[in-house]
């Protein structure tokens, strides 16, 4: 998407091109002891998106377009008591296609449902020692968790990410183990040299960051 100019819009709205309609909202208004994201609901639903959404060319409001979610109050509700987790991935450009269709055939294969999907292209990564971006494409999914089969299937995704040079967003991480972050951020070392430089006593740490070993348990 881009944004439009002010002389692009329609002209009900062109006196004020930033403000919000007023939409009425849906709500989940209980937690379901069971998820109905299944695999039949969710290709439900996507057959009734790609049908609903051609390929054409029409102006939206920012609301609509950056935070499509805030429709649906108390959407995560969905998910069912279990929750759910949301891995993202990162290929550089060079190998962003083929991980990208191996990550897409492994949940495939899983048999579970994403119910939400956003894929985004990448720019130059900036200086930070753990930057989760280069140039490639990133790939998040929303996975309902189970607890006998989430572990596992998260334990596949960080595989196919080390096969192709990859990483994980370590905001959004609560599965991986310290080996594999390792291998996905070669500059983990200089980061605690400087961590042990600023900080000698450990008094800034999280059970994340014990978990991967950025600093002492």
């Amino acid at each position: 998407a881009n944004h439009a100019a002010a002389s692009e819009l329609p002209a009900a709205v062109r006196s004020q091109p930033l403000a919000l309609p007023q939409k009425r909202r849906m709500g989940v208004p209980f937690v379901p002891p069971w998820t109905p994201l299944t695999n039949w609901t969710v290709r439900g639903f996507n057959g009734w998106f790609y049908r609903t959404h051609a390929d054409d060319r029409r102006i939206v409001d920012l609301d609509s377009f950056f935070y499509p979610l805030d429709a649906i109050d108390q959407w995560n509700r969905l998910y069912g008591r279990r929750g759910f987790i949301q891995y993202q991935a990162f290929f550089p450009v060079a190998k962003s296609r083929a991980g990208l269709a191996e990550l897409l055939a492994s949940v495939a294969a899983s048999g579970t449902a994403s119910f939400l999907a956003v894929l985004k292209s990448c720019g130059p990564a900036d200086g930070g020692l753990l930057s989760f971006l280069e140039p490639g494409h990133t790939l998040a999914l929303d996975i309902p968790f189970n607890p006998g089969t989430t572990p596992h299937l998260c334990r596949r995704f960080d595989e196919i990410l080390l096969r192709h040079g990859g990483r994980l967003y370590l905001a959004k991480d609560a599965m991986t183990d310290a080996e594999t972050f390792a291998q996905m951020y070669p500059r983990l070392g200089e980061f605690r040299r400087v961590k042990r430089w600023i900080d000698p006593q450990n008094r800034f740490s999280s059970s994340q960051a014990r978990r991967l070993e950025i600093v002492p348990a």
